[in-house]
């Protein structure tokens, strides 16, 4: 059989390698001289720490992080560096399971430096940490998504995200309330908006988001004033006090983990203030 693949150009293999995890792409190495040192101009970074053995013993699981640390250590180091990073993804999460204390932050937040030096113009940026975050991730002017999940957010003194269009925002705690409305509201071409487990508190008179379109939300804890404008709404209502906006805008609906205990009056009453409405989906929770 003929191969096909290695007629395509460079540019062509590399665009199909960004697609694969980087351990995979590390491995087409040895396919032949041409693959040798392709991997090393990819433009994505896609490293996951977890096992795929969930019964890995304790001293098996270190070994595994340990080597898992001197592999990115090592990609980031033999990588071609005149080539940008556009895609940056780490979950680096099982030294929970092994050894809360095992030493990782330096390592992470070396990593993070390198993703966003001004030579990489990294575009996507998908972190799942356990720990907490550098400020800098927050004045990335060439981040066009940014996916937090399992992070502490210490400080954001400045927040600078001028072309942002996806934020999705997963169990990420920020030890000063106002931090997180900062991100929205210096995010003027924000599109895309997931705030699960994530607590939003907008000032008095909110004017972020102006071009956010689509939203899915833990109603109890955002504010329906952040997405009062969204065409499309994926929203968990449980005890949402104040429902009453004008959704002008609003196309499809979907009420996730109805509770009972919720007032479908207040349910009633909102949905006469979308008049544009035209999906409508219910999910209600279970009655044990």
């Amino acid at each position: 059989m003929a191969d096909m693949i290695s007629n395509f150009s460079d540019d062509i293999l590399l665009y199909i390698l960004s697609f694969l995890p980087t351990k995979q792409v590390v491995a087409t190495s040895v396919l032949s001289k041409r693959w040798y040192l392709l991997w090393r101009s990819v433009t994505s970074f896609d490293f996951d720490d977890f096992p795929t053995d969930y019964n890995i013993d304790h001293d098996k699981g270190k070994e595994a992080y340990t080597n898992f640390l001197h592999s990115v250590d090592s990609f980031l180091l033999r990588r071609d560096r005149d080539q940008p990073l556009h895609r940056f993804r780490l979950s680096c999460v099982s030294h929970c399971y092994y050894d809360p204390t095992f030493p990782h932050t330096e390592s992470i937040q070396r990593w993070i430096q390198i993703a966003l030096s001004e030579s990489a113009r990294v575009q996507h940026l998908d972190l799942n940490m356990s720990c907490c975050m550098q400020s800098l991730v927050f004045n990335c002017k060439t981040l066009v998504v940014l996916k937090l999940t399992n992070i502490g957010v210490e400080d954001i003194s400045f927040v600078d995200l001028p072309v942002l269009k996806i934020l999705h925002l997963d169990f990420v705690i920020s030890f000063k309330r106002v931090d997180l409305m900062q991100l929205l509201s210096v995010s003027p071409n924000l599109e895309v908006l997931e705030a699960k487990s994530t607590f939003l508190f907008p000032e008095e008179k909110f004017n972020g988001c102006p071009k956010l379109v689509r939203a899915n939300v833990h109603g109890d804890i955002v504010s329906l004033e952040i997405v009062k404008n969204v065409q499309v709404l994926f929203i968990s209502l449980r005890r949402q006090k104040d429902l009453l906006f004008d959704f002008h805008n609003l196309l499809q609906l979907q009420l996730d983990y109805m509770s009972f205990h919720i007032n479908w009056d207040d349910v009633l009453k909102m949905l006469n203030h979308c008049p544009k409405l035209q999906t409508l989906a219910i999910g209600c929770e279970k009655v044990r």
